[in-house]
């Protein structure tokens, strides 16, 4: 992502510093600065959220994608729906869970590992709780993602929160697109 420019930089500081910055980051590693003022742990809180997006869209995601494999409408056609009508971002979720990369073959860096994603969404209940809320599809998602590393062990990708949601369907962990069904 940095090398195409596409980095969404989150930066606490004095205006003056972000400003100095800017010409590195813009059109170089990042797309764009989101100013976060004074307080450096807003950053932090930002990235945090931006994981809740990424795990909660990946926790949606693995429900349809199950229901759709239950009630006989087909894998293909909700990746399609997913595609055309919330775009490439949610689909590449989707393509992780139906092609199998949500377990790479064994020796393959997943694209997100289950174990960074489980520690962003425990801190993310955390804070909330902190704060007097809760982020219940996180919660879903961290006691998906860790019956996965239970059941497969560490070498799984954020997305693995497929492989329990077909568990819970009665279906197996593995899909025929996974390491261990081939």
């Amino acid at each position: 992502m940095a090398d195409a420019g596409k980095l969404i930089f989150a930066m606490a500081g004095p205006s003056a510093a972000i400003e100095r910055l800017r010409p590195y980051i813009i059109d170089v590693m990042g797309r764009s600065i989101i100013d976060m003022g004074e307080d450096v742990r807003k950053s932090s809180l930002l990235k945090i959220s931006g994981n809740i997006f990424v795990i909660g869209f990946q926790e949606l995601t693995a429900e349809a994608q199950v229901f759709a494999e239950k009630t006989g409408l087909g894998t293909r056609q909700m990746e399609q729906f997913i595609s055309d009508m919330y775009g490439p971002v949610i689909e590449s979720y989707s393509k992780r869970m139906t092609t199998g990369a949500y377990a790479p073959p064994l020796g393959t860096p997943p694209g997100f590992a289950v174990s960074l994603a489980a520690k962003d969404a425990g801190y993310a209940i955390k804070i909330a709780e902190k704060h007097g809320t809760r982020v219940p599809t996180i919660e879903t998602a961290l006691a998906r993602m860790e019956a996965a590393r239970k059941f497969a062990g560490e070498s799984l990708d954020s997305s693995s929160i497929y492989g329990s949601a077909r568990l819970e369907a009665g279906l197996p962990f593995w899909n025929e697109n996974s390491r261990q069904s081939n």
